[in-house]
């Protein structure tokens, strides 16, 4: 399971270009503090001089302290001003927790949005779940954006053979005939190629 400072790094590498950090000596607010491993990270949208401040707090602690997690963040709710109140999120390393009560205490957004790292997640899976998520989605944006292409490209990894018709099968598919007439292009090619084989 991450720990809290491979996730504080995590968001400190994620927000490089996109937000400032609010270093922990400068901040003019007194917040309140936890009897358990925490951190609290203050983010403010960079290049924008009107934007608003978003606290994280960061809080390792065991699902039997719970509690304890939740009155601190009602504490740092009270001391934060308006409308920064809104932008309060804790993101919760508990040990051992079971996936029900990880989306158990996610829906409760009393004090603030929780967010509870599972138990093999990824630093950067994590942070993806949140409003730190990549801006740029994995993977081939061409693919991405067209279902068709990702159909036709996951038809050609799991049938090797049909790699070679389908820029073929994609040109028939996007051309303005009825779906019967379509079909049956597609069957004369595939007639074709067994003929060949």
């Amino acid at each position: 399971m991450l720990t809290l400072q491979e996730v504080a790094s995590a968001i400190i590498q994620r927000v490089e270009g996109r937000y400032d950090v609010c270093p922990r000596d400068v901040t003019e607010l007194m917040l309140p503090e936890v009897d358990y491993n925490s951190q609290v990270l203050r983010l403010k949208r960079s290049h924008n001089e009107r934007a608003g401040w978003r606290t994280v707090l960061l809080i390792e602690l065991p699902l039997t302290a719970l509690q304890a997690a939740n009155q601190w963040a009602a504490d740092v709710r009270d001391v934060l001003p308006e409308p920064e109140t809104a932008d309060l999120y804790m993101f919760l390393m508990i040990s051992d927790i079971a996936k029900d009560d990880a989306a158990r205490i996610e829906t409760d957004d009393r004090f603030c949005r929780k967010i509870v790292v599972r138990e093999f997640e990824t630093a950067g899976d994590f942070l993806n779940r949140t409003f730190l998520a990549a801006l740029d989605p994995a993977g081939d944006i061409e693919t991405l954006s067209d279902p068709l292409v990702s159909a036709l490209s996951t038809l050609s990894n799991a049938h090797p053979w049909s790699a070679p018709h389908i820029a073929t099968w994609k040109a028939e598919l996007l051309t303005n005939q009825n779906g019967a007439d379509v079909v049956r292009v597609l069957s004369d090619l595939l007639g074709k190629v067994e003929v060949q084989s």
